[in-house]
């Protein structure tokens, strides 16, 4: 029995490493009206944008947090939430985002709304699990590692710029928290030849990612700093390589 157990073990862990490998190298932009046809979709390997999407009600926006003071309060490198909320972009780290998250209440509704929902695109994807962190502002590059990645705004309006694996040689080394828009020839000589495509969000639109693509945002014009959502869906193997990535890259 203990052997067979350890059998079917290795056998999921072959099928999670198969899958998490593969990539696509193409700029392709799938397109459905509901989570549940997105789920369908991920197969696929390519970012899906879901409109309409769900979203948290009164959740994660100015005028919720105006009727929470502990959370206006709630204070990141010395400063308050409220004094953040003004920023034009505040790099949290991934630990004080999903701190923060957790403090709005955001993952309960993910665990009760998006998870489910995810977990039915496979046989296997009933073993994912859930993490979340909020963020406030122009965000720079960041990697997706989950099996599936979803980012929605739940305040503003963001440009957010895609980019595979295509691009990874032209970017400086210490690319992360750099933002595609503000790269300059000293940190990047071939700027040029870094390809990505922008995707707009709104409150009600959502993306979702496969791994093994890089993400910044920028606030669109007009604006006050965006309020988004950034939730991974893990199995193992992708929370080791993002462990593990994280460990290398700082």
């Amino acid at each position: 029995m203990i052997l067979e157990s350890f059998l079917v073990l290795g056998v999921i862990g072959i099928i999670l490493v198969f899958f998490y490998k593969q990539a696509v190298q193409e700029f392709r932009i799938l397109q459905t009206e509901s989570i549940e046809k997105a789920t369908a979709l991920l197969y696929e390997r390519c970012p899906i944008v879901v409109f309409p999407a769900p979203k948290p009600s009164q959740l994660w926006t100015r005028s919720d947090l105006q009727q929470r003071p502990s959370i206006q309060q709630y204070t990141i490198n010395e400063l308050p939430v409220s004094t953040l909320l003004e920023r034009e972009s505040v790099q949290l780290r991934p630990e004080q985002g999903e701190v923060l998250a957790k403090h709005i209440g955001i993952p309960v509704w993910i665990n009760q709304t998006l998870l489910p929902q995810i977990r039915q695109a496979s046989w296997w994807t009933q073993i994912l699990w859930s993490r979340t962190e909020v963020t406030i502002g122009a965000q720079g590059l960041r990697q997706t590692y989950g099996y599936c990645t979803a980012l929605f705004v739940t305040e503003g309006v963001a440009s957010v710029s895609l980019l595979n694996e295509s691009s990874d040689s032209y970017l400086p080394s210490s690319w992360l928290g750099k933002r595609v828009t503000k790269l300059t020839r000293d940190e990047a000589p071939l700027l040029h030849q870094i390809q990505y495509i922008d995707v707009i969000l709104r409150p009600g639109s959502m993306l979702l990612l496969p791994p093994h693509w890089k993400v910044c945002w920028e606030t669109q014009k007009d604006s006050k700093p965006v309020l988004t959502v950034w939730t991974e869906f893990h199995h193992p193997v992708s929370h080791f390589v993002r462990a593990a990535s994280f460990r290398r890259l700082r």
